[in-house]
């Protein structure tokens, strides 16, 4: 539950830096330098004017020693001088095979394409103007060859600026440097570093070539990293629960296949209609039918109260979960607004809210009591619950799944009400993620920077008193450790619906932390499970990354109450209709693709 207080002026302090970039910003640099690859067939179409400025323009924003700048761009698009520099190639690339006589790697070698200098539009020799700045250059002259550094920097950022652009770079080494230098009438105080084939690539490949290929794997990064002096190894700490590492394969079997076959010969070009091609696949894969449909949609809305309150952690005093759990059942909040909206049941459950009940309250139709206490307890002074309220907050959750399963529906989603709840989702984040406290802690309710600072402290306060007492299933563990009920409910949900092959939404950041517990506890629970949207709570956008997933949505909300997944339900429907319902090229019959074949290397 996360609410934004009035008149909040709070300032930008060292804990809340992370702030600045969204959680969707970080998630796209990550995704960018990952996705960037070294390009060798490339699309005759010339780069566009615009993306070549922009390009370069990233690659002249690079650091360069005492901001020296030594960098020039020859940008190459005379066939005469690619020509001239192939036979370069040519003639370094026959020594350097040579060198592979007699080893089982020639014939491989042999078969690589190395380059793209005739194929790609443009090349682009990237050089280091040593004589750059004058005799004093700040920084240099300790260590001169932080020139070409900079150049190396600036390449990267031309790199991953084509990369954002749909442009291909390939970077050509197999190259007799003089010769080069002599082709492009280069100065004596100027040192090629790099020449490149750029232009819009056939296809951006899964993995890199050298990879793909068997010549070379990437190697882990733990080897090499030494603490203090070379050859000392400096060990990183991932303390991931191991579950959480790799997400697991989609099963195979013969539905999912039958669906992609289906959604390929639709009335569309191959991948078009991108994630919702994948949420299809996997709705009919759960449903095991080629006609997967979700016209009965509900979602639960689990309450409780937390201890850790007491602490300070929240803009607001526990007595509002009550409140807001009447405000559910009166129909006056967002999830009742946008759940009417999307057609999606509302079931509110109380696990353990602090509050007496209303009779009239009590006997509402879609109202669940089934507290397992008044709270949870403060859990820097002890855990939150005990091994038996745990197994009951669990149980909770099930139940809903057992009714869900009873009415018909379809597709579940998951959605809380908790003061307090963003200091258990976080803590509980952080152990299961690897984060550290002031990585996992966010402003939940909007809290000021004294109160950020006091929920990164109890959070590492907790987990140091707790990490020490850790014993069975990890994710059980500390789900009841420093859980909610609401949370342990959603994490029923998630493990009961798993079992049923339930389509299951989950909603923020506190339902991705009942996820992560999930996770840990039945791996394959992953499989019926679709996040909704990324949460503005600073941390939601790690925890997906870890948790290995892509939600639906980015709409910067930290509402909670199960807001997101009422929003996301409509996708997976229109996903699941798409699927049903429209026209293949053979029964609206509209001519398909024409084969393409790859271009000649030559």
């Amino acid at each position: 539950m996360t609410i934004q207080p009035p008149n909040n002026k709070s300032q930008r302090t060292r804990a809340a830096a992370t702030e600045e970039f969204s959680n969707l910003d970080q998630d796209v640099i990550h995704r960018l330098i990952l996705a960037r690859r070294d390009i060798r067939r490339f699309r005759s179409e010339p780069v566009s004017e615009n993306a070549l400025v922009r390009i370069l323009g990233a690659a002249h924003a690079a650091p360069s020693v005492g901001l020296s700048q030594p960098w020039n761009f020859i940008v190459i698009d005379s066939l005469e001088i690619r020509q001239q520099i192939k036979s370069s190639f040519v003639a370094v690339n026959a020594r350097e095979q040579s060198k592979l006589e007699g080893d089982p790697r020639a014939e491989l070698y042999g078969s690589l394409k190395l380059e793209g200098i005739l194929e790609a539009p443009l090349n682009i020799a990237v050089t280091c103007d040593h004589s750059r700045g004058g005799s004093f250059v700040l920084g240099r002259a300790p260590m001169p060859r932080t020139a070409a550094y900079s150049v190396c920097l600036a390449i990267e950022n031309l790199w991953l600026a084509a990369r954002v652009e749909g442009v291909g770079v390939g970077w050509v080494s197999i190259l007799d440097p003089e010769a080069v230098t002599s082709i492009l009438d280069l100065p004596p105080e100027v040192e090629l570093i790099a020449y490149l084939c750029i232009g819009y690539p056939i296809e951006f490949r899964p993995k890199p070539l050298l990879e793909e290929v068997g010549w070379r794997n990437r190697k882990q990064l733990q080897p090499f990293v030494f603490a203090n002096r070379w050859g000392h190894p400096r060990k990183l700490e991932d303390r991931r629960a191991p579950l959480l590492k790799e997400t697991l394969p989609e099963p195979d079997t013969a539905i999912t296949e039958a669906a992609r076959l289906k959604i390929a010969r639709k009335t569309k070009p191959l991948g078009s209609l991108g994630v919702l091609e994948n949420v299809a696949i996997r709705l009919a894969t759960l449903q095991r039918t080629l006609e997967p449909r979700l016209n009965r949609k509900r979602i639960c809305v689990y309450a409780g109260t937390h201890g850790i309150t007491a602490e300070g952690v929240s803009a607001y005093p526990g007595a509002v979960t009550g409140q807001m759990v009447l405000n559910f059942l009166q129909g006056g909040a967002a999830i009742n607004i946008l759940a009417r909206h999307a057609g999606v049941d509302l079931h509110i459950i109380d696990t353990g809210v602090d509050t007496v009940w209303p009779e009239e309250i009590a006997n509402t139709p879609n109202f669940f009591i089934r507290s397992v206490r008044p709270g949870t307890r403060n859990f820097l002074k002890e855990p939150a619950m005990s091994p038996e309220e745990c197994d009951r907050s669990v149980s909770i959750g099930r139940e809903q799944v057992q009714r869900a399963q009873a009415d018909g529906v379809e597709v579940l989603g998951i959605g809380e009400m908790g003061i307090g709840n963003t200091t258990a989702a976080s803590c509980l984040l952080a152990v299961l993620c690897g984060f550290s406290p002031a990585e996992a802690v966010g402003r939940g309710t909007g809290v000021s920077d004294m109160v950020l600072t006091r929920k990164i402290e109890v959070v590492s306060e907790a987990i140091e008193r707790h990490s020490g007492a850790i014993a069975g299933e990890p994710g059980l563990y500390w789900l009841r450790t420093v859980g909610g009920f609401e949370i342990a409910a959603m994490t029923g949900t998630i493990l009961a619906a798993a079992e049923i092959n339930l389509p299951l939404v989950v909603d923020g950041f506190i339902a991705t932390a009942a996820a992560a517990a999930a996770f840990q506890i039945n791996p394959r629970s992953r499989q019926v499970c679709f996040f909704s949207h990324r949460s503005d709570e600073q941390a939601h956008g790690k925890a997906l990354r870890a948790l290995g997933v892509e939600p639906l949505l980015d709409l910067k909300m930290r509402l909670g109450e199960g807001t997101g997944a009422a929003l996301a339900m409509p996708v997976l429907e229109a996903a699941a209709k798409v699927l049903c319902e429209m026209a293949t090229f053979d029964t609206a019959n509209v001519s398909g693709a024409v084969s393409d074949e790859e271009p000649s290397d030559e």
